[in-house]
């Protein structure tokens, strides 16, 4: 019988297959990169499902995947954590990205909170690639130091998070030096 995290990791492989990431990169690099960055930064006696969360993340979001299929898949713990990183589409529209994003990650759990973040830090990873776009570039970083200054001030932080966060502020600094 194949682990939870097995399953989440060929489960998210399949359903992003045809998918690819702006520099023609499979898709599934993606949630790999982020599921490893959970098992390398958290630890938890739920790290198996928490994991298998990550992998599956964007599942919802970019592919005909329903939650229904992934309680009956994984259960309800790991389906809840995978639809509280799901962005809300009509929401995001309404009141904006980056306040959206904010009021999101300030309410949701610590688990869901460590992926949207290993998330955030995958995707700034990638900002240095030459192929992105300076607009682009500009716009993911302002958005990302307006989302960690405001759950920074406006929700208590685990130590797993602040750790994160330094990762991320790290890669802000990066960018900003150029490289």
């Amino acid at each position: 019988m194949m682990n939870i995290v097995n399953k989440a990791r060929e489960f998210a492989k399949d359903r992003h297959d045809g998918q690819y990431r702006k520099d023609d990169r499979i898709y599934f690099v993606h949630p790999e990169s982020v599921a490893k960055k959970v098992a390398q930064y958290k630890t938890s006696k739920y790290l198996d499902e928490i994991t298998a969360a990550a992998y599956l993340h964007d599942v919802l979001e970019d592919t005909e995947t329903t939650y229904y299929e992934l309680v009956k898949e994984f259960g309800f713990g790991v389906a809840s954590l995978v639809l509280e990183v799901t962005t809300n589409k009509d929401m995001k529209n309404v009141i904006g990205k980056e306040k959206y994003l904010s009021f999101k990650l300030k309410h949701m759990t610590n688990w869901a909170l460590v992926i949207k973040l290993c998330d955030r830090l995958d995707n700034m990873e990638d900002l240095n690639l030459p192929y992105i776009e300076q607009s682009f570039r500009d716009k993911y970083t302002a958005e990302t130091m307006y989302i960690i200054n405001y759950i920074g001030t406006n929700r208590e932080l685990t130590n797993t998070h602040q750790a994160i966060i330094t990762d991320i502020q790290k890669q802000l600094a990066k960018l900003k030096a150029g490289g």
